[in-house]
Protein backbone atom coordinates (compact mmCIF):
# COMPACT_ATOMS: atom_id res chain seq x y z
CA UNK A 1 0.00 0.00 0.00
CA UNK A 2 2.84 2.34 0.93
CA UNK A 3 4.74 1.15 -2.33
CA UNK A 4 1.47 2.28 -3.95
CA UNK A 5 1.14 6.00 -2.83
CA UNK A 6 4.67 6.34 -3.30
CA UNK A 7 4.88 5.48 -6.87
CA UNK A 8 1.40 7.94 -7.41
CA UNK A 9 3.45 10.63 -5.89
CA UNK A 10 6.35 10.09 -7.98
CA UNK A 11 4.03 9.99 -10.60
CA UNK A 12 2.31 13.28 -9.81
CA UNK A 13 5.74 15.48 -9.21
CA UNK A 14 7.45 13.77 -12.62
CA UNK A 15 6.22 16.43 -15.10
CA UNK A 16 7.87 19.15 -12.45
CA UNK A 17 11.06 17.66 -12.13
CA UNK A 18 13.77 17.91 -14.97
CA UNK A 19 14.21 14.50 -15.99
CA UNK A 20 12.54 14.30 -19.27
CA UNK A 21 11.18 11.11 -20.47
CA UNK A 22 10.25 12.10 -23.88
CA UNK A 23 13.67 13.72 -24.80
CA UNK A 24 14.89 9.92 -24.32
CA UNK A 25 12.48 9.01 -27.25
CA UNK A 26 13.55 8.90 -30.80
CA UNK A 27 12.02 12.48 -32.83
CA UNK A 28 8.80 11.46 -35.12
CA UNK A 29 9.65 11.74 -38.46
CA UNK A 30 8.06 14.65 -40.37
CA UNK A 31 5.21 13.69 -43.29
CA UNK A 32 4.68 16.15 -46.10
CA UNK A 33 1.37 17.07 -46.17
CA UNK A 34 -0.03 18.70 -49.21
CA UNK A 35 -2.58 20.95 -48.68
CA UNK A 36 -3.59 21.69 -52.73
CA UNK A 37 -3.28 19.82 -55.61
CA UNK A 38 -0.27 19.78 -57.47
CA UNK A 39 -0.71 22.46 -60.73
CA UNK A 40 -0.14 19.80 -62.96
CA UNK A 41 -3.69 18.93 -62.53
CA UNK A 42 -4.45 22.33 -62.25
CA UNK A 43 -3.60 22.95 -65.91
CA UNK A 44 -5.29 20.01 -66.68
CA UNK A 45 -8.69 20.51 -65.08
CA UNK A 46 -8.37 24.10 -66.91
CA UNK A 47 -7.67 22.45 -69.70
CA UNK A 48 -10.24 20.05 -69.66
CA UNK A 49 -13.01 22.66 -68.58
CA UNK A 50 -11.85 25.10 -71.59
CA UNK A 51 -12.75 21.65 -74.02
CA UNK A 52 -16.03 20.88 -72.15
CA UNK A 53 -17.53 25.04 -72.63
CA UNK A 54 -16.16 24.79 -76.35
CA UNK A 55 -18.67 21.44 -76.94
CA UNK A 56 -21.45 22.84 -74.77
CA UNK A 57 -21.54 25.70 -76.66
CA UNK A 58 -21.52 23.84 -80.29
CA UNK A 59 -24.24 21.83 -78.75
CA UNK A 60 -26.06 25.31 -77.72
CA UNK A 61 -25.44 26.28 -81.49
CA UNK A 62 -27.58 23.16 -82.53
CA UNK A 63 -30.04 23.08 -80.24
CA UNK A 64 -30.90 26.92 -80.47
CA UNK A 65 -34.28 28.48 -80.05
CA UNK A 66 -35.17 24.56 -78.97
CA UNK A 67 -36.58 23.78 -75.22
CA UNK A 68 -33.23 22.55 -74.45
CA UNK A 69 -30.92 25.45 -74.98
CA UNK A 70 -31.29 27.14 -71.77
CA UNK A 71 -30.03 24.16 -70.28
CA UNK A 72 -27.12 24.33 -72.16
CA UNK A 73 -26.21 27.52 -71.33
CA UNK A 74 -26.50 26.51 -67.65
CA UNK A 75 -23.80 23.46 -68.43
CA UNK A 76 -21.69 26.42 -70.11
CA UNK A 77 -22.10 28.85 -67.81
CA UNK A 78 -20.76 25.95 -65.16
CA UNK A 79 -17.80 24.92 -66.85
CA UNK A 80 -16.82 28.36 -67.66
CA UNK A 81 -16.69 29.36 -63.96
CA UNK A 82 -14.97 25.84 -63.46
CA UNK A 83 -12.59 27.19 -65.68
CA UNK A 84 -12.44 30.68 -64.07
CA UNK A 85 -11.83 29.03 -60.48
CA UNK A 86 -8.82 26.35 -61.77
CA UNK A 87 -7.18 29.59 -63.70
CA UNK A 88 -7.23 31.82 -60.28
CA UNK A 89 -5.92 29.04 -58.53
CA UNK A 90 -2.81 29.07 -61.21
CA UNK A 91 -2.19 32.32 -60.58
CA UNK A 92 -2.50 31.68 -57.29
CA UNK A 93 0.03 28.80 -57.25
CA UNK A 94 2.66 30.64 -59.72
CA UNK A 95 2.77 33.98 -56.99
CA UNK A 96 1.11 35.76 -59.39
CA UNK A 97 -2.01 36.63 -57.89
CA UNK A 98 -3.09 36.43 -54.04
CA UNK A 99 -6.70 34.96 -53.39
CA UNK A 100 -7.98 34.62 -50.27
CA UNK A 101 -8.42 30.66 -49.25
CA UNK A 102 -12.70 30.54 -49.58
CA UNK A 103 -12.71 32.41 -53.40
CA UNK A 104 -12.11 28.92 -55.53
CA UNK A 105 -14.69 26.30 -52.84
CA UNK A 106 -17.06 29.11 -53.30
CA UNK A 107 -16.93 29.21 -57.10
CA UNK A 108 -16.68 25.32 -57.24
CA UNK A 109 -20.24 25.79 -54.92
CA UNK A 110 -21.39 28.04 -57.80
CA UNK A 111 -20.61 25.60 -60.71
CA UNK A 112 -22.18 23.20 -58.98
CA UNK A 113 -25.37 25.33 -58.44
CA UNK A 114 -25.59 25.85 -62.62
CA UNK A 115 -25.20 22.17 -63.09
CA UNK A 116 -27.87 21.93 -61.18
CA UNK A 117 -29.96 24.24 -62.48
CA UNK A 118 -29.06 22.79 -66.00
CA UNK A 119 -30.09 19.29 -64.93
CA UNK A 120 -33.31 20.82 -63.58
CA UNK A 121 -34.33 22.61 -67.16
CA UNK A 122 -33.19 19.17 -68.69
CA UNK A 123 -35.94 16.95 -66.65
CA UNK A 124 -38.47 20.14 -66.52
CA UNK A 125 -38.06 19.50 -71.06
CA UNK A 126 -37.92 15.79 -70.96
CA UNK A 127 -40.90 14.67 -68.57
Amino acid sequence: MKRDILSAVLMALLPFANVSVAAQAPPAPTVAVTTAPPLFLTILVLLASGACVYFCWQVYGLVKGGQLSRSWLFFAAGFLVLGLSQFTQLLDGFGVLSVPRFLVPMALIMMTGLFSFGLLETKKVLS
